[in-house]
């Protein structure tokens, strides 16, 4: 096998605590009121571990055809705070993710694992605080070919460029990849939108019409007034 069948990058720098603490219980939905890019589709599902936000620093890996060794390499490497993404090539019916490399990824400390693809051992998964985040599941597994695969490069998933380095940010309802100082800039108004609503919610429950406290109701009282102009 030829040694260019396989590309190595640097991994990124740790995730900084500031970084960690900031995004301490963030949800990504609150971001997605103040960004439009850089989330996963509907395709990408919550399928097992932890459902509250995690965050970590992307580590990327290509695990092209039914070769998964790359992710197998990928795993050793992780560290701490690390949130592991898996590009596969289009289609592929394999899992290259099971319940043992989950394992070994949860034990080595990683905040979360996305598989553009299926993973297997659903019923492993489930027993682990890991999230997972996968297009389905599947019996049919890869096998250690050493063929091929990239480490710590770029990847793109669904038209979205995942580079090493970037922040990940999940929960049960999707994945958002940003870069630090984009999330320093949105954080601290995304978790003023999550403490807003959630008092919201209680006046809600107490009786209050949403679309009066949110002030839906008083724009569209000023557009029906510039409109009987």
């Amino acid at each position: 096998m030829p040694e260019a069948a396989f590309r190595f990058g640097d991994l990124p720098a740790p995730l900084p605590p500031e970084l960690r603490a900031l995004a301490d219980g963030l949800e990504p939905a609150a971001l997605g009121h103040l960004l439009d890019q850089g989330f996963t589709g509907p395709r990408h599902r919550h399928l097992a571990g932890r459902r509250e936000p995690s965050v970590g620093m992307v580590v990327t890996c290509l695990s092209p055809g039914a070769d998964n060794a790359i992710v197998h390499h990928a795993v050793s490497r992780l560290r701490p705070g690390d949130f592991l993404v898996i590009a596969r090539g289009p289609d592929r019916p394999e899992a290259c993710l099971g319940g043992g490399l989950a394992l070994a990824a949860e034990r080595a400390g990683c905040a979360g694992i996305l598989v553009d693809g299926p993973v297997t051992d659903v019923q492993e998964l489930r027993q682990l605080a890991l999230p997972v985040w996968a297009v389905g599941l599947t019996a049919l597994t890869c096998k250690r070919h050493y063929e091929g695969g990239t480490f710590c490069e770029p990847v793109s998933i669904d038209g979205m460029d995942i580079a090493p380095g970037m922040l990940a940010l999940g929960d049960e309802n999707g994945v958002l990849f940003v870069d630090g100082p984009r999330l320093l800039a949105c954080a601290p108004e995304a978790k003023a939108r999550q403490s807003a609503q959630a008092e919201r919610y209680a006046r809600v429950r107490a009786g209050g019409r949403l679309a009066a406290l949110n002030g839906t109701d008083e724009a569209f009282a000023r557009i029906l007034a510039e409109t009987a102009r």
